[in-house]
C-alpha cells in the first residue's frame, strides 16, 4: 500500500475511505476490528460478547477484548469506545448470545469480506486483512505515539523487533528535539495526552512550514530535474528487461545513472565495490566511511539513506523510507579530506537492492545534493533491480541442467515450524510452496502426530503466518495450507532465486534443502539465512548433475507456453487438491488464498489447462487433430 508517510502502510485518510466503503454492519465491524484493534482474521472469528469487558479510571470507561492467543492463553486488546459501542449494538441487533462469536464465519470468509470492501474503493483494491493489521501498528506507533511495549502487548506481537518496520530511524532533528524537550516525550511518563497532542501539532506545523520552504526553493528548478530522472527511469526499465545476468543488470544501472550523478557504485554491504561508474581519479575505498556511518549492516535498511549535505526534509516525495545520517557537510562518518575533487563536496545516497526482505547489495551514488525526486528514483531503482536479480536467478534455475543443493538444519525458535513442531511434538512435511501476491508464499504442509485444531490454533498465532486452513484430514495425518507473509526460511531461499526441494520439521528440528543455479552466490544465501535465523547451520553443499526441474520436452514446452501467473495458479491448484475427487479445495477457497477474484482464478486455470492439454496431445508434426478432441 502507498501512504503519505510510508509506501507499505495505509494512511488514516485511506483507512477512513475503506470504512466508508462498507455496505453492511458486519463489514464495518470487520474493517474496524482489524484496523483499529489489530485482530487477525482467525482471532476476529472467535471473539464473542463475553470477551468484551470495561474498566473505569478517573471517571472514564475503557474497553478491552480478551483475545485467544494460543496455548490456552489470552491477551487484552484495547478497543476504542466507539467500536465497543458498535460491538454491543451489533450483538443486540443480531441476537448474538453471550458466548456466540460476533462474526460467525471462517477466517477465509473474513479475508474475502475485506477484499469485497476494498474492491469498491478506488486505489485501495489490493488491501488485505494483513494491511489493516499493519495500519493498526503504524497508526498506534506513529500517529498516536504509543509506547512500543504497549502496542506489542495489545497487538499480540511476540517481540519488539516485529514492530521495527513501522518506525523510521530517528533523524538528527528528532534526536535534538528529544533531548532538548524531554518533558514532551510521552513513552514513559504514564501518558500526558495534552502535551503529546501539543507536540504533534508543533511537529506537524514545523514540517508543513518546512515543506513550504522547500517547495518555494525548488519550484524553479525541479521540473527539469524531474523530467531528467523520469527519462532515465524509462530508459533503464527497457534495458533491464533485456538483461540476462545479474552482472549485466548492475552494469546497466551504473551506466544509466552515471549520466545524472557524479559517481555510482554497486557494492556488498561491507563496501566492497562490484560494479562502478566513477571518474578515474576517485578511489573506490571512499565508500568504507560512508557505509560505516549509516549502519547498513543492520537488518532494517531504509529505502534510501543520505549522508552529507542532505536536503533539509526527511521524507521522500512518494513517502519511501528515508534515513538521514547527517544534515551538514561536516559529518563525522565521511572523511572529506580523503575524497577526490569530484566528490569532495558531494553528498552520498545509499539504496538497498531489495527483493521483498532480501538485500542483494547496495546502490551508492554521489551528487551535489539530493531532492525528493532523486530519492524516489533511487528507492525505485533499488526495488526494481532486486526483483530483476531474483527473476533472473529463477529463470536460470528452470533452464539449468545442473544445480547446487544447500541442505540446512535449524533449531531457531524464530522459524514458526520449528517452534510449532516443538510445542505440539509433531512432524511437519512441506509438500510444495507457491509464491503469490504481496511477496507471500503458500505452504502446503502435511502434519502428523497432532490434532487438526491444535495445529490451526498454533500456526495462526505465528507472526509469519497470515492465515491457515485444513485442506483434508486423512486421520493419521492432515494436509494444510498456510499463507506465509513474514520471515521464513523458505522465503529467503525463494527470494534468493532458489526452489525449496524438501522441508520437514519434527520436535523442534527443521531440515530444508534448496536448489540454486550455479551462478547464484550461495555464500550470500547462507549468510542471509544465518543472519535472520542464527540457530541455523549449513549441513552440506553439493552439485546435482540431473536437471533441477526435468527438461523433458513436454515439460519445457509447457513452461514456455504458460505465463508466470498461469503457472503459479496451476501449481497452487494442484497442490491444494483442486483436481482431486472429492476436491481438497474449491475454486473460491483457492482464489481467497491467492488474493484474487474467483473469475480471475477460473480464467487463469482454464487457459493454463488448455495449454497443457495442447502440449500433451499434439503430435510432433503439429497436427491439430488431437486438439479437436
Amino acid at each position: 500500500m502507498s501512504g503519505a508517510e510510508n509506501t507499505e502502510f495505509l494512511t488514516t485518510p485511506e483507512y477512513e475511505r475503506l470504512r466508508r466503503g462498507t455496505e453492511t454492519y458486519r463489514e464495518d465491524l470487520v474493517v474496524a476490528l482489524a484496523g483499529r484493534v489489530g485482530l487477525r482474521p482467525s482471532e476476529l472469528t472467535r471473539i464473542c460478547p463475553a470477551d468484551l469487558t470495561e474498566r473505569e479510571r478517573d471517571g472514564k470507561r475503557f474497553y478491552f477484548l480478551s483475545v485467544p492467543d494460543g496455548d490456552g492463553e489470552t491477551r487484552e486488546a484495547y478497543v476504542p469506545p466507539e467500536i465497543a459501542h458498535d460491538l454491543r449494538k451489533f450483538a443486540t441487533a443480531n441476537d448474538v448470545s453471550r458466548y456466540d462469536p460476533f462474526v460467525a464465519v471462517s477466517p477465509r470468509r473474513v479475508q474475502m469480506v475485506v477484499s469485497d470492501v476494498a474492491d469498491r474503493v478506488d486505489g485501495l483494491r489490493d488491501v488485505t486483512c494483513r494491511d489493516l493489521r499493519k495500519y493498526f501498528a503504524w497508526w498506534s506507533l506513529v500517529e498516536e505515539e504509543i509506547d512500543p511495549r504497549v502496542v506489542q502487548a495489545v497487538g499480540g506481537w511476540t517481540n519488539l523487533e516485529s514492530l521495527a518496520p513501522y518506525l523510521d530511524r530517528p533523524t538528527t532533528t528528532d534526536v535534538i528535539d528529544a533531548f532538548a524537550h524531554p518533558h514532551q516525550q510521552s513513552s514513559r511518563d504514564g501518558g500526558r495526552p495534552d502535551r503529546r497532542h501539543d507536540h504533534r501539532e508543533h511537529h506537524h506545523d514545523r514540517r508543513e512550514y518546512h515543506h513550504w520552504e522547500r517547495d518555494r526553493e525548488y519550484d524553479g528548478r525541479s521540473d527539469s530535474r524531474r523530467s531528467e530522472l523520469l527519462r532515465c527511469m524509462g530508459e533503464l526499465g527497457e534495458t533491464l528487461a533485456e538483461a540476462s545476468t545479474a552482472e549485466a543488470v548492475e552494469r546497466t544501472v551504473c551506466d544509466h545513472l552515471s549520466g545524472i550523478y557524479r559517481a555510482v557504485w554497486i557494492c556488498d554491504a561491507d563496501g566492497s565495490p562490484r560494479t562502478t561508474a566513477v571518474p578515474e581519479r576517485i578511489e573506490n575505498d571512499v565508500l568504507g566511511g560512508v557505509l560505516d556511518g549509516i549502519g547498513v549492516l543492520e537488518d532494517e535498511i531504509p529505502d534510501v539513506t543520505i549522508v552529507g549535505k542532505a536536503v533539509t526534509d526527511d521524507l521522500s516525495a512518494d513517502g519511501s523510507s528515508v534515513g538521514v545520517s547527517a544534515d551538514t557537510s561536516a559529518t563525522s562518518s565521511v572523511d572529506r579530506a580523503s575524497l577526490a575533487g569530484t566528490v569532495a563536496r558531494c553528498s552520498f545516497a545509499v539504496a538497498p537492492l531489495r527483493s521483498n526482505e532480501t538485500v542483494h547489495g547496495l546502490l551508492c551514488v554521489a551528487h551535489d545534493t539530493f531532492r525528493p525526486t532523486d530519492r524516489t528514483l533511487l528507492a525505485d531503482v533499488g526495488r526494481r533491480v532486486g526483483r530483476t536479480i531474483t527473476s533472473i536467478a529463477r529463470k536460470r534455475l528452470l533452464l539449468a541442467d545442473t544445480g547446487v543443493v544447500l541442505s540446512l538444519r535449524s533449531t531457531d525458535d524464530g522459524v514458526f515450524l520449528v517452534s510449532a513442531s516443538a510445542e505440539l511434538d509433531c512432524r511437519f512435511a512441506l509438500e510444495g510452496v507457491v509464491p503469490i501476491a504481496n511477496h507471500s508464499l503458500l505452504y502446503f504442509v502435511t502434519a502428523s502426530g497432532a490434532a487438526v485444531g491444535d495445529v490451526l490454533d498454533r500456526i495462526t498465532a505465528a507472526d509469519a503466518v497470515e492465515d491457515a486452513r485444513l485442506i483434508r484430514d486423512y486421520e493419521d495425518d492432515a494436509l494444510f495450507e498456510f499463507v506465509v507473509s513474514g520471515d521464513s526460511l523458505a522465503t529467503i531461499l525463494v527470494e534468493r532465486g532458489g526452489t525449496v526441494r524438501e522441508l520437514s520439521a519434527e520436535s523442534g528440528v527443521l531440515d530444508v534443502s534448496g536448489v540454486f543455479s550455479e551462478q547464484v552466490d550461495v555464500r550470500r544465501v547462507v549468510e542471509t539465512v544465518e543472519r535472520s535465523f542464527p540457530a541455523t547451520d549449513l549441513r552440506s553443499k553439493r552439485k546435482v548433475s540431473e536437471p533441477v526441474r526435468s527438461t523433458v520436452d513436454v515439460q519445457q514446452s509447457v513452461h514456455d507456453r504458460l505465463t508466470e501467473r498461469q503457472q503459479t495458479v496451476l501449481r497452487a491448484a494442484y497442490l491444494a487438491g483442486y483436481f482431486e475427487w472429492p476436491r481438497g479445495s474449491t475454486a473460491e477457497e483457492l482464489a481467497a488464498s491467492m488474493d484474487v477474484s474467483s473469475p480471475t482464478l477460473h480464467n487463469h486455470l482454464r487457459k493454463a489447462q488448455q495449454k497443457v492439454f495442447d502440449t500433451v496431445f499434439e503430435d510432433d508434426s503439429g497436427s491439430s487433430d488431437a486438439k479437436r478432441h
